[in-house]
C-alpha cells in the first residue's frame, strides 16, 4: 500500500531544495569573487615583484660598476703610494747626500778662500785694494752663521769668476809708483794675467813687473812706442794690431 506524504512535507522538501540551491549559488559566487580577487592580488604582487626585481637588478649593476671603479681606484692609489714611497726614499737619500756635501763643502770653501788669498798676494799687483776687500768680504761671509751654505758658495764662485775674468781682459790705470827712488805718477797697462807694464806721462820711461824679484824693473827704450800703442788699444783709441812686448820679464 503506497504511503502518501503529507502536502506540507512536500512543500518543506521543495523549500529546502530551493534554499539549498540558493545557498550553493551564493557560495559559488563568493568563491568566484574570491578567486578573481586572489588573481588580481597575485597579478598586482607579480607586477610589484617585477618592479622590485628591475630595481634590484639596476642596483646590482650599479654596485658592480661601483666595485669595478673602486678596484680601479684602489690599484691607482696603490701605484701612487708606491711612487710616493719611492719619492720619499729618494728625498731621504738626497737629504743624507746634502748633509754629507755640507760637511765637506764648508771646510772646502775655507780652503778655496785661503788659496785665492795666497794667489792674489803672489799675483801681478793690480787692483790690490779691490781684490783684498773681496777676500775680506768672503771671509766675513763664511763666518756668518745666518747665511745659507748655497749663498756662501755663490759668493765664492762669483769671486773666482771675477778673478778668472782678469785673465781675459786688458786694462789701464793711473797710479803712483816709486821710480828711481821718487814717487812718480804713471800709467799702468795690464795684459791679462800675463804681464804688467808702466809708462811715465812723457813716455820716456817704461818698466814691467818682474815676478821673480816681485819688483818693478825698467824696460829698454825700444819698447816705449810699442807700449804706447798697446795702451791706446786697451783704451780703444786705436785699432787692434799685433805687437811685440817683453812678456815674462824685463828686457
Amino acid at each position: 500500500m503506497t504511503k502518501k506524504f503529507p502536502a506540507f512535507l512536500a512543500v518543506l522538501l521543495i523549500l529546502s531544495a530551493q534554499v539549498t540551491a540558493a545557498a550553493t549559488a551564493v557560495d559559488v559566487h563568493g568563491n568566484v569573487v574570491a578567486a578573481v580577487s586572489a588573481e588580481t592580488s597575485a597579478q598586482r604582487s607579480f607586477r610589484e615583484w617585477e618592479d622590485s626585481k628591475e630595481i634590484l637588478a639596476a642596483e646590482i649593476r650599479d654596485m658592480k660598476a661601483l666595485e669595478a671603479w673602486l678596484d680601479f681606484q684602489n690599484e691607482k692609489y696603490a701605484r701612487y703610494v708606491r711612487r710616493q714611497h719611492d719619492v720619499i726614499a729618494e728625498l731621504e737619500r738626497r737629504k743624507e747626500e746634502a748633509k754629507r756635501i755640507r760637511m765637506e763643502l764648508e771646510p772646502f770653501l775655507e780652503t778655496v778662500v785661503e788659496s785665492l788669498e795666497h794667489f792674489v798676494d803672489t799675483d801681478l799687483p793690480f787692483l790690490q785694494e779691490e781684490r783684498r776687500d773681496r777676500i775680506a768680504f768672503l771671509r766675513e761671509s763664511l763666518d756668518d752663521y745666518r747665511l745659507e751654505l748655497s749663498e756662501k758658495l755663490r759668493r765664492v764662485f762669483e769671486a773666482l769668476l771675477v778673478e778668472a775674468e782678469y785673465g781675459r781682459t786688458v786694462s789701464t790705470s793711473t797710479q803712483e809708483l816709486n821710480i828711481d827712488g821718487q814717487p812718480t805718477l804713471v800709467t799702468v797697462f795690464r795684459l791679462g794675467r800675463t804681464a804688467l807694464f808702466y809708462q811715465t806721462g812723457d813716455g820716456q820711461r817704461s818698466g814691467a813687473w818682474d815676478r821673480a824679484s816681485q819688483a818693478w824693473t825698467p824696460l829698454d827704450a825700444q819698447y816705449a812706442k810699442t807700449l804706447s800703442r798697446a795702451r791706446d788699444m786697451a783704451e780703444r783709441k786705436r785699432a787692434v794690431e799685433l805687437l811685440v812686448l817683453p812678456v815674462g820679464g824685463a828686457r
